[in-house]
């Protein structure tokens, strides 16, 4: 142990330390106790906030407490107080999460991010200058790729945090609110790419050859629908005769439980109807994991309308997500009524529509007869 250090106050003293890696200063107070014992208590560092004359404040409110025969204050006993770790309290936190990818995700960034900053650190003790910190570390990281975490997934981290720390205070588990000291900037990561019609032309023309990957485009253009619904599509969800399809939002339910109906062009009724002849009744229409599929389409992507762009540039880039924009996009362009886009891209919040298009109300089915793809 650093030798201790003799302040200017009776019973103070110091010990050299180092904090965050800069030198430091830990306090330490001693007195006799009612046995004429000499005590040493721990008070805190400077970097704390920790001062000489508070030190010897709290060295003569203990003495007095002495004098009067009072039991001294618990930290006069030199009692160590538990640690309150982030670690300990992410597990109740995680175990009133629903089930499901949102909570995975969560976790997996938890573990990623803030399990190795928050390592024995008592939250107690969390300060200003140890959000800004790790706040400087999170915008620093470097994913596998070399490149800078996104604005979106800093934001999350933080996020996280901060739903963990209300959870803990809430449930009594923490006093030390140091949530005021979280800044979330915000955030724009919304997707403006959509294809222009030349464009989808010229992405049809290149899938010509490629009759599996024709298809999987051509219901994206058609429904809107995300890439893991169009591979949880089973023969069965299609209605021939009345150019029906059963979609299922795997984003609000993983078990796929949650479904609603969209319209086929007579283009696309009969490309699956040829698709699916040597077809089961409950067989998927794709047999593709997901990941296939997205590799393979981005390849093109990335090749017929992203070269030279940066692989940061989220507003110009064409991505697998960019087929259900341009279903959106091209509803609006074709004066389809706001909440009828609503009602076809199946969102809960018009909010999430109002990027699209004007309010208008409209049954969908022309709309969806008159996209020119």
């Amino acid at each position: 142990m650093n030798k201790r250090i003799k302040t200017s106050k009776t019973g103070v003293y110091y010990r050299e330390s180092i904090s965050n890696g800069k030198p430091d200063k830990t306090y330490y107070i001693t007195y006799k106790d009612l046995n004429n014992k000499t005590k040493e208590i721990k008070l805190g560092k400077f970097s704390e906030g920790i001062r000489e004359n508070y030190c010897y404040q709290k060295r003569n409110e203990i003495i007095t407490k002495i004098r009067l025969g009072e039991e001294p204050p618990a930290a006069a006993k030199n009692k160590k107080a538990k640690k309150v770790l982030l670690d300990d309290i992410q597990e109740k936190y995680f175990k009133t999460r629903k089930e499901g990818k949102s909570k995975d995700s969560d976790y997996s960034t938890f573990k990623k991010h803030l399990k190795p900053f928050f390592y024995e650190k008592d939250l107690e003790s969390i300060t200003k200058e140890d959000i800004r910190k790790l706040q400087t570390k999170i915008k620093e990281s470097k994913n596998q790729k070399l490149l800078p975490l996104s604005d979106k997934t800093v934001h999350n981290i933080l996020t996280i945090l901060k739903s963990i720390t209300s959870f803990a205070i809430k449930e009594e588990l923490l006093k030390n609110n140091y949530i005021k000291y979280i800044e979330l900037e915000s955030i724009r990561n919304t997707r403006d790419r959509y294809l222009t019609l030349e464009e989808i032309n010229k992405l049809y023309k290149y899938l010509e050859d490629n009759p599996r990957l024709f298809l999987f485009t051509k219901i994206a253009l058609t429904t809107g629908t995300r890439l893991a619904s169009i591979l949880y599509i089973s023969k069965k969800d299609i209605d021939f005769s009345n150019q029906l399809i059963t979609l299922y939002d795997l984003k609000k339910d993983q078990e796929g439980r949650i479904s609603y109906k969209s319209f086929l062009t007579k283009e696309l009724t009969i490309l699956l109807e040829k698709w699916c002849e040597n077809l089961n009744f409950n067989d998927r229409i794709f047999s593709d994991k997901p990941t296939t599929i997205q590799r393979q389409m981005l390849d093109i992507l990335n090749k017929l309308f992203n070269e030279g762009l940066d692989k940061e540039d989220r507003k110009n880039r064409a991505v697998v997500h960019t087929l259900r924009h341009t279903f959106a996009s091209h509803l609006a362009i074709n004066g389809t009524p706001i909440f009828t886009i609503q009602k076809l891209m199946n969102h809960s919040d018009i909010k999430m529509t109002l990027r699209y298009a004007k309010l208008s109300p409209d049954s969908g089915k022309d709309a969806i007869s008159n996209l020119n793809f």
